[in-house]
C-alpha cells in the first residue's frame, strides 16, 4: 500500500506552510508595500523583484496579483 503525500506539489506545500506561518502584521505591511508599489521610470526587472517579495507575503490570490501589477506596471508592459 502506498501512502498519498499530503501536498501534490512543492510549491503546493510551501504555500500552504508560508500561509500558517506569516502574521497578520506581516502580511498587512506586504499589502500596503504592494499598493503603493509603482513601477515608475525603473527597469522591470527591478519592479518585478519587488512585486514577487511583497506577492509571496501578501496572501493575495493571483487575480488581486494581476490587478496591481497590471495597474501599477508601465502600460505598454501591461
Amino acid at each position: 500500500m502506498t501512502n498519498k503525500p499530503p501536498f501534490e506539489t512543492w510549491e503546493k506545500m510551501a504555500n500552504e506552510i508560508a500561509q500558517f506561518f506569516i502574521s497578520i502584521e506581516t502580511q498587512t505591511h506586504a499589502i500596503d508595500k504592494l499598493t503603493k508599489l509603482k513601477q515608475g521610470n525603473r527597469l522591470f526587472e527591478d519592479f518585478w523583484s519587488e512585486f514577487v517579495t511583497w506577492k509571496e507575503l501578501s496572501g493575495y490570490n493571483e487575480v488581486a496579483l494581476v490587478g496591481l501589477f497590471k495597474k501599477e506596471v508601465y502600460p505598454a508592459l501591461a
